[in-house]
């Protein structure tokens, strides 16, 4: 079957036979990355059905968008050619076909595809179709315009969208008018990004451990100034269910692991149990060796910390916490050497 009618647009009218899309400009239609016709050839002209040459005066991009029942689609149709003496809009249906899309045909209307995916849908009015399109529509100089309730969000600085159906219903902006206000179908990639942020952790924690369920390890350093020994890391081990602690001194981070697995193989003596789980952060001097010659040979689970969120392993981090806060007070109330700082660390862990 050959069609030679039009598609009667709202923002225009989209043509079966022309070969190109045609923008005349009216309205809130725009054409971006526009570029003028500066020398005209042959290719710069079409033939309208009177059979008269209409000049193009130039070409661009057109975006609009378009209305389907579960939300709005954003159409772009590249390489429009600018005609203002047109009294119309004209999109041209095969130059859609030719580039993949697919004609759905319908009671009282027709539905545009690209690769399976609703691009537009066109109503029956009299003999011409009408593409549903948001419309934008000026209220005053002074006064705010109509749009969809995606387009208020955005103008509000992204106010949640029950706000603003209450400023609707309240009539607290004068012209707030939201087209189709039940629908929304997408989510707002700006608030995601710029209203994300964690919850406050809890002030306590009611978790029950289970004798050597969970083991917690932290290792701070590298101190400013070492000890008399040459140490410069301390390490802290603690036992979840009784918060029994064990110190370490170090000289480097490479250590760690090896004074880790021997602190959990004297808490697995003593204790009787077998170690379940072991929670650190993510310092590179666990993760390695730690995981790969004890925790997997031993069927150890080895939980990890979020980065930057020392809260996730608040046992540990708070007994190092206390632990330091008695070295300080020691060393600065006897007036002792800095250098002795590890012995006032394996001090303050033992009491």
């Amino acid at each position: 079957m050959d069609f030679h009618g039009r598609i009667d647009t709202r923002w225009g009218r989209v043509t079966f036979g022309l070969g190109r899309h045609v923008a005349h400009v009216v309205g809130s239609l725009a054409i971006h990355s526009y570029t003028p016709v500066t020398s005209r050839t042959p290719h710069d002209f079409i033939s309208v059905g009177d059979a008269r040459d209409v000049p193009v005066a130039g070409r661009g991009t057109v975006v609009f968008e378009a209305q389907l029942p579960n939300g709005y689609h954003n159409v772009t149709l590249r390489n429009a050619l600018h005609v203002p003496k047109l009294a119309a809009n004209l999109v041209s249906l095969g130059t859609l076909q030719r580039q993949g899309a697919s004609v759905v045909s319908y009671e009282n209307g027709l539905s545009l595809r690209f690769n399976g995916q609703e691009v537009f849908r066109a109503s029956l009015v009299g003999t011409l179709y009408h593409i549903n399109r948001c419309q934008i529509q000026t209220v005053s100089a002074y006064v705010a315009t109509s749009g969809s309730l995606r387009l208020w969000h955005r103008r509000l600085g992204h106010l949640n969208l029950g706000a603003i159906k209450d400023m609707q219903r309240k009539n607290m902006v004068n012209g707030l008018s939201i087209l189709s206000p039940q629908e929304y179908d997408r989510v707002c990639k700006g608030c995601a990004l710029g209203k994300s942020h964690h919850l406050p952790f809890p002030k306590q924690s009611n978790t029950v451990y289970e004798k050597m369920d969970l083991v917690v390890v932290n290792l701070t350093g590298p101190m400013s100034v070492p000890t008399w020994s040459g140490m410069s890391y301390a390490l802290m081990v603690v036992e979840a269910s009784c918060r029994f602690p064990v110190g370490r001194l170090l000289k480097a981070k490479s250590e760690a692991a090896a004074a880790v697995k021997e602190i959990v193989t004297m808490f697995e003596r003593q204790s009787g149990k077998k170690l379940k789980r072991m929670r650190s952060d993510l310092g590179t001097e666990f993760m390695k060796e730690l995981i790969d010659d004890f925790c997997k040979k031993n069927g150890v689970i080895h939980e990890t910390t979020v980065p930057y969120m020392p809260e996730q392993n608040a046992i540990v981090e708070r007994a190092i916490a206390v632990a330091f806060e008695m070295v300080r007070c020691m060393l600065h109330s006897t007036g002792m050497d800095l250098r002795y700082w590890g012995e006032a660390f394996l001090y303050a862990v033992y009491i």
